[in-house]
């Protein structure tokens, strides 16, 4: 669900990178999951962490804590007017970059998660279960390739730079075009629910009952007469929604209301932000006749997620330009954001043969992005 990750507790993301990590052995999808990482690493030192997430953010600051507060830990000794985040927790330094044992340390702490999620012990064996699990990471074939000489430098980089990347992009916090307010919305998208908590609540309680129903009429055979039925439970349904827009919320419905809001305003803004990469995309081919890094290129539709989300981030970097930075600094600012997103380094600018093609891409991403017309939605 992209950035509705932020519904989920933290420590079931821990999880799933921790899984997502150990259960490949393809570089890309390491350097991918350690930009998660990162992002989830940062997030340890917000002070709005839901409570259901405050013991384990805490434990993690205890466990990073060395590397952060560590005066220079970059060669520099940081001030308050230099800091990127501050909190009850501490600050951290703007010029801070999370340096490679870190990284270690983090990889460590999602495969400890991954195996605890898994294998319950006894509270009398929790010191025994800890060391088995460190036992067994240090078998596993991802720790002996970073924990190697001979082998760590192919992967370092490329880990290193995707952690640092998801770390920076957590304490800069999402783009504006993923904070836009819209609409109320009468139904959420059709993966509202998936994989989430049960929210507690009167208003999450009826939407489950309500939910089951209509799920357990869709597996049943047709019942003749059923229609008025089945539109009554939607109507309830669509009223329920609408009251997760109200300003007088129920403080016992809060926080369902606000994961409702949330999920529908990320898939509204998503919808537009693509719409907005996709312009800046094809504005480029048809600049550079068709090529794009040397090579034909595909069109939008047929690009993987991987291909098409530099493009975001590109959409992204156009539309948070500071004010009064040339349309030049721009192009240049966005391209080198595109290529930090593939974890690599960008091209001189100067001597940059694509330069006209990515001041189209500009241009086109900007133009769409006034004229605000990203994909309709359905009549709320």
């Amino acid at each position: 669900m992209g950035e509705t990750k932020s519904l989920v507790p933290r420590v079931v993301r821990e999880v799933a990178i921790g899984h997502a990590l150990f259960s490949t052995k393809d570089p890309e999808e390491w350097k991918s999951r350690s930009e998660d990482l990162g992002e989830l690493c940062a997030e340890v030192w917000h002070d709005d962490l839901p409570e259901r997430d405050r013991a384990w953010a805490a434990a993690h600051r205890e466990s990073f804590r060395k590397w952060v507060d560590d005066p220079g830990p970059n060669g520099i000794e940081p001030v308050p007017s230099e800091s990127a985040l501050r909190g009850s927790h501490g600050h951290i330094p703007r010029a801070f970059t999370p340096p490679w044992p870190m990284l270690l340390a983090a990889v460590e702490r999602a495969f400890i998660a991954f195996v605890d999620a898994f294998e319950e012990a006894p509270a009398s064996d929790s010191e025994q279960a800890a060391a088995g699990a460190a036992s067994r990471l240090h078998r596993t074939y991802l720790w002996r390739i970073l924990s190697s000489d001979d082998t760590a430098e192919q992967h370092r980089p490329g880990m290193l730079r995707a952690f640092q990347r998801g770390f920076r992009h957590a304490l800069r916090g999402a783009p504006s075009s993923m904070k836009r307010p819209i609409p109320p919305m009468l139904e959420p998208p059709w993966y509202w629910g998936a994989g989430l908590p049960e929210y507690p609540g009167p208003s999450a309680a009826r939407e489950r009952a309500l939910r089951a129903a209509r799920d357990q009429a869709l597996r049943a055979p047709p019942v003749p007469g059923d229609r008025h039925g089945w539109l009554t439970r939607q109507k309830e349904l669509r009223d329920l929604y609408a009251s997760a827009w109200r300003d007088d919320v129920p403080e016992e419905d809060r926080e369902w209301a606000q994961a409702v809001r949330d999920c529908c305003a990320w898939h509204v803004n998503r919808r537009r932000r693509d719409a907005i990469a996709r312009s800046a995309y094809e504005s480029y081919l048809q600049s550079s006749g068709g090529v794009f890094d040397g090579a034909p290129a595909r069109p939008w539709s047929n690009l993987s997620h991987h291909a098409s989300e530099p493009w975001r981030a590109f959409a992204d970097r156009v539309e948070d330009a500071p004010d009064g930075e040339s349309e030049i600094e721009t192009a240049e600012a966005a391209a080198r954001e595109y290529w930090d997103t593939l974890y690599r380094e960008a091209p001189p600018w100067n001597s940059d043969p694509d330069q006209a093609h990515w001041l189209a891409a500009v241009r086109a991403a900007r133009s769409k992005a006034q004229a605000d017309d990203g994909p309709p939605e359905r009549a709320r």
